[in-house]
């Protein structure tokens, strides 16, 4: 090779280290900076003495996380593979029919297709975790209610891809609903028949997120409350207005949420008023932490309620209805002690159908 061709090929693997870097300086102004992965992002490593034998790995993480175009390149990647292939770029989300995705993760698909149910040993362990709570809570005279809200994949299973098919007549949420209710006299709440009754009517659930709707949410709360002796607006009473806002997390998933906002058909999601609120106040909405209400309703019981994402969209509803409603998240907040310091009058231990592998540690104890 000539000197004069080398110097080419020098300076051609130069422009592709830079150039990409030079474009992205004056283009950055012009294109979104939105992280689209489902991650946190590696931060720029600050060279210490602590971190010397690090430092080198830490900045490597931080480069790559950071590279010029680096989330336009993973989104053209996501689309590619969902034009050309037809298929998810994320192994936790399938592409359903009509432009609906699904969850593959925590059993949503199996829950389904009933294939993982529990063995007796579990329902056992569950059962016994149930008895020890509902004992706890009726030493102190508080109302325990145990609520299971279905899964997206259960209710709009028509959407599913043909692939993903029924096997067994018995799911796992039906299989523990049934054993506890048996063994235990727990008082449940799985609102799938009152959703399904309007699940054709209505989009209950958003079509790129796993959570249902402001309105799906209000089926499930009243379903709820019809449990605690409290009756709420039929549906057919409420006003519903259509609205385009949705939660993108599948489509965040498949690193896709700005393309699905751009170029997809607006969700189907409403706006739902004419319920009595009573005078809602918010004391606190944090949904990471806690929510905290109260209002001027004619009940006057305190309800507690521990609760997953899926409790966000009834959290209102059920306010309503309570002079005091305090919501602490499962994960990370909630603590047993919380219970005497707030003295309830009714405890709801909510857990969506997909997560009820939670019921296997869920215990409350003297």
């Amino acid at each position: 090779m000539t000197k004069k061709k080398a110097a080419v090929w020098i300076i051609l693997f130069a422009l592709m280290i830079i150039g990409p870097r030079v474009v992205y300086y004056f283009a950055e102004p012009h294109i979104s900076e939105e992280n689209t992965e489902n991650r946190q992002l590696a931060e720029k490593p600050a060279l210490t003495r602590d971190n010397l034998h690090n430092y080198a790995s830490q900045y490597n993480s931080y480069y790559n996380d950071h590279l010029a175009f680096r989330s336009q390149m993973i989104e053209a990647n996501s689309i590619l593979n969902m034009k050309l292939f037809g298929d998810s770029s994320s192994a936790s989300v399938v592409l359903g029919k009509n432009d609906w995705l699904f969850f593959t993760d925590e059993g949503s698909i199996e829950d389904y297709k009933g294939t993982n149910l529990y063995t007796q040993e579990q329902l056992d362990v569950i059962k016994d975790n149930i008895l020890s709570t509902k004992a706890y809570l009726e030493a102190r005279g508080i109302e325990f209610i145990l609520m299971i809200p279905s899964n997206k994949e259960d209710i709009y299973s028509a959407q599913l891809p043909d692939y993903i098919r029924k096997r067994g007549e018995l799911t796992r949420a039906e299989q523990v609903i049934n054993y506890l209710r048996e063994e235990t006299g727990v008082r449940i709440v799985y609102p799938r028949e009152d959703l399904m009754a309007y699940k054709d009517q209505y989009d209950l659930y958003w079509h790129y997120d796993t959570h249902w709707n402001y309105l799906g949410g209000y089926i499930g709360a009243k379903a709820l409350l019809r449990e605690l002796g409290v009756e709420i607006a039929d549906v057919e009473d409420l006003t519903i207005s259509q609205n385009d806002f949705s939660g993108y997390d599948l489509a965040n998933m498949m690193n896709l949420k700005n393309y699905y906002k751009k170029n997809k058909p607006a969700e189907v999601s409403y706006d739902v008023t004419g319920y009595a609120t009573n005078n809602l106040s918010v004391i606190q909405a944090i949904d990471a932490t806690e929510l905290i209400y109260q209002s001027e309703a004619p009940d006057p019981r305190r309800l507690f309620l521990v609760r997953d994402s899926f409790a966000g969209a009834m959290a209102p509803v059920l306010a309503s209805n309570f002079s005091y409603s305090y919501m602490p998240h499962w994960n990370g907040c909630f603590e047993q002690s919380m219970i005497d310091e707030q003295q309830p009058d009714i405890f709801v231990y909510e857990v969506v159908e997909r997560r009820l592998d939670a019921l296997l540690t869920f215990r409350l104890s003297e």
